[in-house]
């Protein structure tokens, strides 16, 4: 099978959007309004923070503000000259800062962020942990939401590998800690064989 045939490829992964638990888009948007829109995404590796600040970046895009967002990754303390540059460059309440990976940045270059980030009209991060900013919102993942994530990646596939993928969810969800990154990572290597398995001898 090639690599972009697989439901569980990079590629089909990209398509999979943030579904909010709890409350509504136009409800967290008038929450992240009553913050001062500067708040953060927190939650473990995995659990969507990164796919939820790209869909909100969307909608806060839809509402006028102009977005500068960079991207953090593990050992990066401090944000690059070209991110500075980028982020904080003649800056305007119209502008919404978006960092992914806040809580790799040190305690000096994360005061100097909330310092330099002030004339901008927001400021949304990702994070780990609680306590940067006040949060937005906690992304936590479930089982049944890998369930309905794989049924949305295998399409028309869903009703052949539904049964022999049920066996698999509560296994797979625990043993990456509900960080279905992972989990669909293992489940790319398991399509075929899973494939396999469902094929008679006759066939």
């Amino acid at each position: 099978m090639r690599a972009r045939d697989n439901p569980f490829g990079a590629q089909r992964l990209l398509t999979l959007r943030y579904r909010l638990s709890g409350l509504s888009w136009d409800e967290l948007l008038a929450r992240l309004a009553a913050l001062g829109h500067r708040a953060a995404l927190v939650g473990p590796h995995g659990h969507g923070k990164t796919t939820l600040l790209e869909d909100l970046g969307v909608r806060l895009e839809e509402r006028g503000f102009r977005l500068r967002a960079a991207t953090l990754h593990a050992g990066d303390r401090r944000l690059s000259a070209d991110q500075e540059s980028f982020l904080f460059t003649a800056l305007t309440a119209r502008d919404c800062l978006l960092l992914d990976g806040a809580e790799q940045l040190n305690a000096l270059s994360w005061r100097r962020l909330v310092r330099r980030s002030r004339p901008a009209g927001g400021l949304v991060v990702t994070s780990h942990r609680a306590g940067l900013l006040p949060t937005l919102f906690e992304c936590r993942t479930t089982p049944e939401l890998l369930r309905d994530l794989v049924r949305e990646l295998l399409g028309a596939e869903a009703e052949e590998l539904q049964p022999h993928l049920d066996e698999l969810y509560a296994q797979l969800f625990t043993r990456h800690g509900g960080n279905l990154r992972e989990v669909l990572r293992e489940l790319y290597d398991l399509h075929l064989s899973l494939k396999s398995s469902i094929i008679s001898p006759g066939d």
